[in-house]
């Protein structure tokens, strides 16, 4: 639960203000703006990404290797992959993603703009709620050195669940990325109510 407030925290420091400011001031980016704010956006994602496929490959690593300091010490880079990789270019993904949107599409006037940003807040709280008690988990599964790890029940599933959470991930990651190169749907009808 504390992870989610956290990350609900986190979000809203970085959406309010982004969205606030971008209809408070009308904001629509030039071409040259829009470029720009484009591949910051893609830094941030290939961030992201890298971060996510590296949590990925590293736990199918352990799932071949028996030496206990290795397993920890690929435990140990995911731990860091996650602070330093998937967390900033998730934030920062978001923000430059809303702010595209306000300036360039609107936040709901496009159903593919909709779909990445339900997609990306999907990733952010699945990763924190439940990526990172598996990281943590299997951490602290690995410093009790009374079993070795491919006979610790609870280290063997959070391996399992870090494997299958960077699946998922990486799944909805790709998703998105083919939908902001397709961008296969139309914009919303949307009624002018006075």
């Amino acid at each position: 639960m504390i992870a989610f407030l956290w990350t609900l925290l986190l979000v809203l420091l970085i959406a309010v203000p982004v969205i606030s400011i971008g209809k408070m001031r009308d904001i629509r980016l030039n071409a040259k703006q829009k470029k720009w704010w484009v591949i910051s956006h893609v830094l941030f994602v290939i961030m992201y990404f890298t971060g996510v496929l590296g949590n990925f490959v590293l736990t199918l690593f352990t799932l071949f290797i028996k030496d206990r300091e290795l397993i920890y010490a690929a435990h140990y880079f995911i731990k860091y992959f996650d602070w330093y990789l998937i967390v900033p270019g998730a934030l920062g993904s978001l923000a430059t993603g809303l702010w595209l949107a306000v300036g360039a599409w609107g936040i709901i006037n496009y159903y593919w703009v909709i779909v990445k940003w339900v997609g990306n807040l999907t990733t952010i709280f699945f990763g924190s709620i439940f990526i990172g008690t598996w990281i943590e988990k299997a951490l602290h599964a690995l410093s009790l050195n009374e079993f070795e790890p491919m006979q610790n029940p609870d280290y063997l599933h959070s391996q399992k669940m870090l494997l299958a959470g960077s699946a998922v991930v990486l799944a909805i990651l790709i998703f998105l990325t083919a939908i902001s190169y397709l961008k296969p749907w139309g914009k919303r009808l949307l009624n002018n109510r006075r």
